[in-house]
């Protein structure tokens, strides 16, 4: 659920065409496609969104709801900052008046999308939500991997989802920390990110059960703990060095990257220069899809999302916005899609905070 469309053929196909929402909005859809049952009319718009993600994952992934019910299922989701809308809206009213609505409260904790989409879809098995800053999407899948990877589950849906806000977007607007005009990502003359929404989930299980079962395989991911290294607690690292030491082993022998970069100076500044670091001069596809969806803190979960559709198409998708002098030393994609023989695609999950949940993805043989 992007604001490119909904569903993959409508993502992937924007981000070939190089196309971008006026809005960073996901285009409206019909709540009840994907809310089913009665607790349904109380669902947020993140949590919407999640389980619109989960339903389509599903549906692609050739699984019907029912057969994802019970414990053997898990489920990973990442949100950096929930349900703001109606936080903000309960917290008016509850200024205002002195009480609010006590139905809402649910909606406003962070792990709402869970609880939805393991209400709807009947899941019991291994649950998780998680919160990593700019990195959620990325934490959540890796959690997912891992959940899989030990057996702890048979499969899991795993993701994540923010929405729009104009508390937000105000905020961060009077702060000067958005663009002016268009993101441009891993472009030097970069003023900021525009902001987005959405929601990407992916279904992951061992590679022999989605052969068994004849399913259409995007990519193998593996399990990696992610690492961090030193940065202020709500601010970028400054040594790129130490995160290129980090991702030195994973982009080793990759393909192509799918950076988090989203025209925000100190991120996309920290970024280059740990991958030029990192890729030492090899001339690697750079690839940022955050000028095509706009920036969210589960935004890392579409460019997994990217990175497996590159891997099974040889297709990478152009960045949107950069100009004609991309961050030196970066073989970045920029214009038109660039066709390549794909074996391996690197997502390099950086936050705030100095963490980084990089993931790691293979074609399948």
């Amino acid at each position: 659920m992007s604001p490119l469309g909904h569903g993959v053929e409508a993502f992937w196909s924007g981000l070939l065409a190089g196309r971008r929402s006026p809005d960073g909005a996901v285009p409206p859809f019909e709540r009840r496609s994907y809310a089913r049952s009665p607790l349904g009319r109380r669902i947020d718009r993140t949590s919407l969104l999640a389980l619109a993600a989960a339903r389509l994952a599903l549906a692609d992934a050739g699984l019907a709801a029912e057969a994802v019910a019970g414990d053997g299922t898990g489920l990973c989701l990442g949100t950096a900052l929930g349900n703001l809308n109606e936080t903000a809206s309960f917290l008016d009213r509850l200024f205002a008046r002195g009480a609010a609505n006590p139905l809402v409260f649910p909606n406003l904790v962070l792990n709402a999308p869970l609880a939805y989409v393991t209400i709807e879809l009947g899941i019991t098995g291994p649950t998780a939500m998680v919160t990593e800053e700019e990195a959620s999407g990325e934490a959540a899948i890796a959690h997912g991997v891992e959940v899989v990877a030990a057996g702890r589950a048979r499969l899991c849906l795993a993701g994540g989802a923010d929405e729009l806000d104009a508390t937000l977007a105000a905020v961060l607007g009077e702060a000067r920390l958005l663009t002016r005009g268009v993101p441009r990502p891993l472009d030097p003359a970069a003023d900021g990110p525009a902001l987005g929404e959405g929601a990407g989930v992916v279904v992951l299980e061992p590679l022999a059960a989605a052969r068994k079962r004849g399913a259409r395989i995007y990519a193998c991911v593996e399990p990696h703990p992610g690492f961090a290294v030193p940065a202020p607690v709500h601010g970028w690292a400054t040594d790129a060095g130490a995160v290129a030491a980090g991702l030195r082993p994973l982009v080793r022998d990759a393909d192509a990257v799918f950076a988090g970069a989203s025209g925000s100076p100190p991120r996309d500044t920290l970024e280059a220069e740990a991958l030029k670091l990192a890729l030492a001069g090899r001339p690697v596809p750079v690839t940022a899809v955050r000028g095509t969806t706009g920036d969210f803190g589960a935004a890392g979960a579409l460019d997994v999302a990217a990175a497996a559709l590159a891997l099974a198409t040889g297709i990478v998708p152009p960045t949107l916005g950069t100009g004609p002098a991309p961050r030196a030393g970066l073989a970045v994609v920029r214009e038109a899609p660039q066709r390549a023989a794909l074996r391996c695609a690197v997502v390099p999950g950086l936050a705030r905070g100095g963490m980084c949940r990089p993931l790691r993805l293979e074609a399948v043989g």
